[in-house]
């Protein structure tokens, strides 16, 4: 008979549980914050629902079990991912589905480490430093992880974005998230004492307010400081269809001879300036000068005609076969001495995007695959070159995401930041719009006049409190010509480097798993630091609603209870228990009830 009950009570714990109706409400919740978190970013740009999402999170999570947080997490990553990452739906079904499910896997630990600290005393100090923490793992692993949608770039142009000028990205990520969390934190006090907690309320609502305010007091390097220098960024454009890979490559090059060779005229007629240099973008040529004398021909004519010094984005072969190529930027200078000179080949590639992890298994799993012919392969050294006397910071692309890539090239001497890119895949998905808003948060960060060369668009240039002064639109072939100002000021930012983020993001992990292990359980890392309390009657351990038995009246209750319960076995009631027989009891209750 044992067998027989022990058999069924296995098959029971095996049958699928439907969810509760709160498992569903929360995780539709959930899902709708992450959404709505993408309304922050470009190209909406409504940098207050930054906070505010972050505000709605830490109400979803708020005295939940770390079970129940790594399911909102899930949810809320989900919302969030799959939004922000829909302009890689242009590569055909599954490409945005896979990039949002794994993009979101990161926000299940997020979510079971805000849930823990959600209890704790100054959690929205613990919180914001979650956020760190999120996005310090998001941005590294796996393939050198993917830095896109970090709260940091919704905020080119807030309050907090000078901010940045201080501790980068992780400082400005740690105060939107602290600033929404303190937000949430007085909606929890104000529930909790309506008369009593004004007080309170009004000083964590002023602490949200105070800390983008902070903003103002940063002091910005000044768009007239340092010396003048012009710079001309050349947008050839990219023919939409009807082009073979060859004839498109062709057709890529020619339209940035063309249009080098006006701005060239325009010189000539008096419309335009001269400038000291000129940019062309990310793969401006997408095949190899080095190997096509033809090509090496076209574009040391384009250089002649213009005079001056061009940074031409090339695709260069890196091996014989030509399976393997390198995404390079070279220095091409005008005259019969001229010709091609120093490089920088690109360090941060992009999985997926760039090179194919894995090529031999995944192409046998997955046909489409095969589409992508070539790898590109990790280039060496910093984006510092010098063009015509003036040095630069270059990165490409989506390196200008990376936290390191700029800072080194900033460090390494350049005056002044290019970002020359290549997003023609993306036009009419905002993608190029979320890359110049980031753009416009390294100028501010660096403290550098930043111009964006695309060959589609949006080319930009950018001065260094982060405000668009010029820009093209998608699918134009124009150029943009302006005076701008090298810059040898380092910030605060690019001195502290890395540490701001590698502190916040410790403290984050540490805080969540209870203060370096200095509580080896959860009830005494609860009692090491102690919580905005949840209600004397909630178990902290219990489901939600489960109430203990504490206090004075659940006390009498419990032995009034015990007086006259009936042994289960002989149907007699048993004596009644004396108060020394429940003070254990008592005792247990009140500590489960801390």
């Amino acid at each position: 008979m044992a067998n027989v009950d022990e058999a069924g009570a296995r098959r029971r714990r095996l049958r699928f549980r439907r969810p509760s109706a709160q498992s569903v409400r929360l995780a539709a919740l959930a899902l709708l914050a992450g959404a709505a978190l993408n309304l922050a970013f470009a190209p909406v740009g409504w940098w207050p629902v930054a906070p505010l999402a972050v505000a709605a999170f830490s109400a979803l999570v708020a005295n939940r079990t770390g079970r129940r947080g790594m399911l909102i997490g899930f949810w809320f990553g989900t919302g969030f991912c799959w939004v922000m990452f829909q302009w890689l739906r242009v590569f055909g079904p599954g490409a945005q589905e896979a990039v949002g499910v794994v993009e979101s896997l990161y926000f299940i630990p997020f979510g079971w480490g805000m849930a823990r600290v959600s209890v704790m005393r100054f959690a929205p100090l613990w919180q914001a430093c979650l956020w760190v923490t999120e996005e310090f793992g998001r941005s590294r692993w796996p393939f050198g992880g993917f830095s896109w949608g970090r709260l940091a770039f919704s905020q080119p142009d807030s309050p907090f974005t000078p901010l940045a000028a201080v501790g980068g990205a992780p400082l400005v990520t740690f105060a939107v998230a602290l600033s929404g969390a303190l937000l949430w934190r007085g909606v929890v006090v104000l529930r909790r004492d309506q008369r009593a907690g004004l007080k309170w309320v009004a000083a964590l609502v002023a602490g949200a307010l105070v800390i983008p305010a902070l903003g103002y007091a940063v002091p910005l390097q000044s768009p007239d400081s340092g010396t003048p220098v012009r710079i001309a960024l050349i947008q050839g454009n990219v023919p939409r269809v009807g082009f073979g890979r060859e004839e498109q490559e062709a057709a890529v090059l020619d339209n940035h001879v063309k249009e080098t060779e006006v701005l060239a005229a325009d010189i000539r007629s008096g419309k335009a300036v001269k400038p000291d240099l000129v940019v062309w973008p990310e793969n401006g040529s997408d095949m190899d000068p080095y190997s096509d004398p033809g090509v090496g021909a076209q574009i040391q004519q384009a250089v002649d005609d213009v005079g001056v010094p061009v940074l031409v984005g090339a695709v260069i072969n890196a091996n014989a076969a030509g399976t393997n190529v390198l995404n390079r930027l070279i220095v091409w200078t005008p005259g019969a001495s001229g010709g091609m000179g120093a490089t920088y080949d690109k360090t941060h590639l992009v999985p997926f995007g760039e090179y194919l992890p894995f090529r031999g298994i995944l192409t046998k799993m997955i046909k489409r695959f095969n589409m992508i012919p070539r790898d590109f392969v990790p280039g060496h050294g910093k984006g510092v070159l010098t063009l015509g006397g003036v040095t630069v910071a270059a990165v490409i692309c989506f390196e200008v995401a990376y936290d390191d890539v700029v800072r080194n090239a900033v460090k390494g001497g350049g005056q002044v930041l290019l970002v020359p890119s290549n997003n023609a895949s993306y036009m009419g998905t905002g993608q190029t719009y979320q890359q110049l808003a980031i753009a416009r948060f390294r100028a501010v960060e660096h403290g550098r006049w930043t111009m964006e060369a695309a060959t589609s668009g949006v080319s930009a240039v950018i001065d260094p409190h982060g405000k668009v002064l010029a820009q093209t639109g998608e699918y134009q072939a124009r150029y943009l010509d302006m005076e701008v100002r090298r810059n040898t000021a380092i910030t605060l930012a690019d001195r502290v480097g890395a540490w701001p983020e590698y502190a916040f993001a410790l403290v984050g992990l540490l805080a969540a798993i209870g203060l370096a292990g200095a509580a080896t359980t959860w009830r005494r890392s609860r009692a090491l630091i102690p919580a905005f309390r949840t209600p004397a009657d909630t178990l902290p351990g219990a489901p939600d609603g489960a109430v203990a038995t504490g206090g004075p009246a659940g006390l009498r209750a419990t032995q009034a209870d015990r007086a006259t319960q009936a042994d289960p076995v002989t149907q007699t009631e048993r004596p009644a228990q004396t108060d020394a027989d429940l003070q254990p009891i008592q005792t247990a209750a009140k500590g489960r009830a801390r």
